[in-house]
């Protein structure tokens, strides 16, 4: 304690005050809130997570597909597709650095058109939609007939009337893609937070001081509520679907400038059997050509091997509800034997619901309040795992407009355990966690816990 000689009470009590302020409080444990307290960490700055479910990724990012997209849907010109490009340039590196298992060659997807789409020129259209992957960065995408898509993928439909392959789209697994952002940040000094509700109403910015007092209570697993302050220089809203309210609640956030709008995606999984019980797997993930309001249903492969179909794209009132809808379930599985005929659906795996955090906007909405030391991180929609990476690097840029560019850090980025040994931890524990690094991680997403549980010693993982 020599350094502390010299000094007046008044001095200390500032510097351990000091010490007690975190740069950047993130709220929100999906993949967006877990990649920016990784970045903002990985930076420099002294930063913490609040998540008030009982496990991060339980939301949206429990229940996406794991596809990353190139930002084609993404409108030109916007905020979204630009840090969906940046993003999607870093993911195959960054999958490699952590080694996050992944379908990581260039076969990309196929955007097929079929009979039963509502399009008289069949050639127009899949010239619209290359010409849209061109605009986007996606300069190898090209068409395909009929019978060269076949040769792809010999168990689809044969009337498939052509497709537009995107050779930069693959897929990962989206829950350890995600997870591995929670990893690294602790591994550098990140803190996380569970089971800890944002209590907006007793939360305040102090405008002398230039800190936000964040109010929160976290529940123990004795059952107890404890209530705690965490002092912070900036908030980093990234709260999906409830980030409108948590800055309509919190007296001296700004006013949201946008609406959420849930959008329920609906999915369906088998395993890979055809009618004839021979094995049967897609080596690229297979879409419809889309419409302005959606991507449309996806029939894609897990890269443990399961066949998925999905996602639905309904709006809905409910911002919890994800119920399963059994009239869907069947339209998804009628959708998965028109695409191919030979799946059997006998064999049926799981399903699940997510819902999306979109909003009344078309683009992002990341925003940068200056004089009240916020970020808001929402309306995200669908596409939070491709565009984390981007994102992320976005939000740091505006952190540094704020509070400066911290002291260069050196950080450290171990790669996961290979995936056999997470599998064993997971089925030797059988209660739906695995062990990284010293922390217990829930398995939020179905199709990692289905892909792990199914798994036998012959299957190869991707």
């Amino acid at each position: 304690f020599g350094c502390m000689y010299g000094k007046s009470i008044a001095q200390l009590l500032v510097m351990s005050n000091a010490m007690d302020v975190y740069d950047v409080l993130v709220i929100g444990g999906g993949v967006v809130g877990l990649s920016i307290l990784r970045a903002a960490t990985l930076h420099g700055w002294k930063c913490i997570l609040l998540e008030k479910e009982p496990c991060i990724l339980s939301c949206a990012s429990g229940s996406n597909s794991g596809i990353a997209c190139t930002g084609v849907d993404a409108s030109p010109g916007t905020l979204e597709r630009a840090l969906i490009r940046d993003s999607v340039a870093r993911m195959r590196g960054y999958c490699k650095e952590m080694n996050i298992p992944s379908i990581l060659t260039e076969q990309g997807s196929l955007v097929c058109l079929w009979p039963w789409d509502e399009v008289q020129n069949t050639e127009e259209k899949l010239i619209e939609v290359a010409e849209e992957s061109w605009e986007a960065g996606d300069t190898h995408a090209k068409i395909l007939s009929g019978a060269e898509v076949l040769q792809l993928e010999p168990d689809v439909n044969p009337d498939c009337r052509g497709a537009v392959h995107i050779p930069g789209e693959f897929v990962v697994d989206p829950w350890l893609f995600a997870v591995s952002y929670a990893v690294n940040a602790r591994e550098n000094g990140g803190e996380i937070l569970v089971n800890c509700s944002f209590i907006s109403s007793k939360t305040s910015y102090d405008s002398e001081t230039g800190i936000w007092n964040v109010v929160c209570e976290q529940k123990g697993a004795d059952g107890n509520v404890v209530t705690a302050t965490k002092r912070a220089r900036t908030v980093v809203n990234c709260a999906g679907i409830m980030a409108d309210l948590v800055q309509k609640e919190t007296t001296d956030a700004p006013e949201p400038q946008w609406s959420a709008c849930p959008r329920r995606g609906q999915y369906r999984i088998f395993s890979p059997i055809t009618k004839a019980s021979s094995p049967l797997r897609l080596s690229r993930p297979i879409q419809p050509v889309p419409t302005q309001f959606s991507k449309g249903v996806f029939l894609f492969s897990s890269i443990y091997g399961q066949i998925v179909v999905g996602p639905t794209a309904l709006n809905q009132d409910s911002r919890t509800d994800r119920s399963l809808d059994e009239e869907v379930a069947s339209q998804l599985s009628d959708c998965a034997l028109r695409i191919i005929p030979q799946l059997d659906v006998s064999q049926y795996a799981g399903e699940y619901v997510g819902i999306r955090p979109g909003t009344d906007k078309r683009d992002y909405q990341i925003r940068l309040y200056p004089s009240r030391m916020w970020i808001a991180v929402a309306g995200i929609r669908s596409t939070g795992l491709t565009g984390s990476l981007g994102i992320s690097r976005h939000v740091v840029h505006l952190l540094e407009s704020i509070l400066g560019v911290p002291s260069a850090a050196v950080p450290s980025s171990t790669p996961l355990p290979d995936v056999s040994q997470l599998i064993q931890d997971f089925r030797e524990r059988n209660d739906g966690n695995v062990m990284i690094n010293g922390h217990i991680y829930r398995v939020t997403h179905p199709l990692t816990a289905i892909g792990w549980t199914s798994l036998t010693s012959e299957d190869e993982i991707c």
